[in-house]
């Protein structure tokens, strides 16, 4: 049986208030597997950057495969399109899960910032090419990668850094360092990892792979209120 190839679009969000041309910039929002951009943590970040004046675009994902190598390179694809096609210089992406196994395409090609939301930070038991986000300062080779900027470009990022808003010496990826934020109880998230890659991460404790706290509709909406607030303290930054 043939399996049916991933697909993946990109339109623009009904409740955007800002017209095209008049934003403060533009963001992709991306889901991950099983959790559109209509779900909590994606719309809510949407909405509170809608009330900044930028202007949301939103990625649909369909027919994703466990094998994340296989998926990886249409995602990076799609985001490619959207730069090309974007009408200002002030972008942004935020990715849920899945969709922030673009994060060394877009450092390395474009430099632009980035929302990890529940990022791949250790590998899914289903996913038979084990891919996680490459993290250089604790050992992993990104150098030899497609998607990871040469030596050269690395040592250019460096040079380039500026009032502590790039990465740290080890990371050797582009731009500004990006927002982490997950559960402390998600299995694909790893401290040490998060920690490494970027000074800016905000841990949940107990939060689960949706940032939620199961049986605790508290803690959940005061943990889905502060992510929140931090998309929209981040993307003041900009």
């Amino acid at each position: 049986m043939v399996k049916t190839p991933v697909e993946v679009s990109i339109t623009s969000w009904r409740k955007n208030t800002v017209k095209p041309g008049q934003e403060h910039g533009r963001v992709l929002l991306m889901p991950g597997t099983g959790y559109n951009c209509d779900r909590p943590l994606l719309y809510w970040s949407a909405q509170a950057l809608a009330e900044n004046g930028w202007r949301i675009d939103r990625m649909n994902v369909r027919n994703a495969s466990d094998d994340l190598s296989t998926v990886i390179p249409v995602l990076n694809n799609a985001i490619d399109g959207w730069v090309a096609s974007a009408k200002t210089e002030r972008l942004l992406l935020i990715g849920k899960s899945l969709t922030t196994m673009t994060y060394p395409h877009v450092a390395s090609h474009y430099g632009l910032p980035f929302v990890l939301l529940t990022p791949v930070l250790h590998h899914a038991d289903f996913d038979p090419s084990a891919r996680v986000i490459p993290v250089p300062a604790v050992g992993d080779d990104i150098v030899g990668e497609d998607e990871a900027p040469s030596v050269d470009e690395a040592a250019q990022v460096i040079r380039s850094e500026h009032a502590g808003d790039s990465h740290a010496r080890g990371s050797r990826y582009a731009g500004p360092a990006p927002l982490i934020c997950a559960g402390t109880a998600d299995p694909f998230y790893d401290r040490i990892r998060a920690n490494a890659l970027t000074p800016h991460v905000h841990e949940y404790p107990d939060a689960n792979h949706s940032i939620e706290v199961p049986g605790h509709w508290r803690r959940s909406l005061d943990y889905l209120k502060e992510v929140t607030a931090s998309v929209a303290q981040y993307a003041a930054t900009l």
